[in-house]
Order: structure tokens, then sequence, then C-alpha cells
């Protein structure tokens, strides 16, 4: 298996909303297109650039400390730096393979594998 394909595998689709905050106050409604344990992809209307650090925002989540990564023109990757960045991977397992609209809860403790 290659490193791309390794890395695609480790990435869940959804299809959440949250809002990105600057360390300037500025806020930005987002969609998050999906989740792995070190990030996410997010669409967003925001101007940012690499390096810039982000607080994420998901309502039934609760708020990621991020890094921008990577810039596209149709998203940003976001490393999480602080946050239950692996309750996020575990609440985007929660729905399966099927995408994900809004995050489900895992049942039992998200943090034990």
């Amino acid at each position: 298996m290659s490193d791309q394909d390794k890395r695609r595998d480790d990435r869940l689709p959804v299809l959440w909303h949250g809002k990105l905050t600057t360390t300037d106050d500025r806020e930005f409604t987002c969609q998050i297109r999906d989740v792995s344990l070190a990030g996410t992809l997010i669409t967003c209307d925001a101007d940012v650039h690499m390096g810039q650090e982000l607080l994420l925002t998901i309502d039934e989540l609760g708020e990621f400390a991020c890094v921008v990564k990577w810039q596209g023109t149709h998203g940003l990757g976001l490393m999480i730096l602080a946050g239950p960045d692996l309750v996020l991977k575990k609440f985007a397992e929660g729905s399966g393979r099927a995408l994900s609209d809004s995050p489900r809860d895992p049942g039992d403790d998200p943090l034990i594998a």
C-alpha cells in the first residue's frame, strides 16, 4: 500500500459545519470535509495564511486549536494542535462509511480504542 493510500484510508469524509476564529477575533463559517487523527480538511472563505494558528469550533464537539498546514483553491488543511482530536475522529467513525453530516456519538468512551 502506498503512502498516498495510507493517508487516504486514515481520513473519514464528513460534511460538518463549524466556525474558524483567528487570533484577532475574526470569525468565518466553514465546512469540515474530512477528519483524521492529525487534522481536518475544511472549506472556508477565510483570509488566512500558511502557519497561521486558528480556533476551529464544532458546536457538537467543542473547540480545537489548529494551524494551517496546507492551502488549496478549494480548501485548507488544518493540523490539530490541542483539543479532543481523538474524539473528533471517533465521532466521524460513528457514522460508518457513509458521509457524515453531523457528529454522531460513538457510544462508549471515545478515547478507548
